[in-house]
């Protein structure tokens, strides 16, 4: 079942994953890393992870980092120097995969699909606090008898 290039789930069509190289398969069969290449690709500068982020919204500053590990990993972009940030400095990062055709190609392919999929994510993210944290107390309690030495 595939929409445009890539299935329901989100991964590359069959036909479409067989155009790419072996390495390219695996890093391209995720929507959010096709959204990365597709900012990186359209920008005429490097951009840190941060100014990624800015583009594509509803992720997290974590899952933005693990998937531009993941294309670093395979070659797909490379670090392009480093500037001052708040706390540190930050990484900058291109697409080395920017003039190749097949690339090119399942990133237009898959771009209407992995938009509407992004953006159904984002309305079905709750604003309402799913998870908290109860903090600990500061001494604690103990209820029971006490027992008696010597009976």
């Amino acid at each position: 079942m595939s929409e445009a290039g890539a299935c329901t789930d989100g991964r590359l069509a069959d036909e479409l994953a067989a155009t790419l190289e072996p390495r390219l398969q695996d890093a391209l069969n995720h929507p959010t890393r096709r959204e990365i290449l597709r900012v990186l690709h359209a920008s005429d500068r490097p951009c840190s992870v941060s100014e990624i982020l800015d583009k594509l919204s509803p992720l997290t500053r974590g899952e933005v980092s693990y998937h531009v590990r993941v294309l670093r990993y395979v070659g797909a972009v490379f670090e392009d120097g480093t500037r001052p940030a708040p706390g540190g400095r930050e990484v900058l990062y291109r697409s080395a995969l920017r003039g190749e055709a097949g690339v090119t190609a399942a990133l237009w392919v898959t771009e209407q699909l992995d938009g509407r999929r992004r953006k159904a994510a984002d309305e079905h993210r709750s604003s309402v606090l799913a998870m908290f944290r109860v903090p600990r107390p500061g001494r604690t309690l103990r209820f029971g008898r006490k027992t008696q030495r010597g009976k």
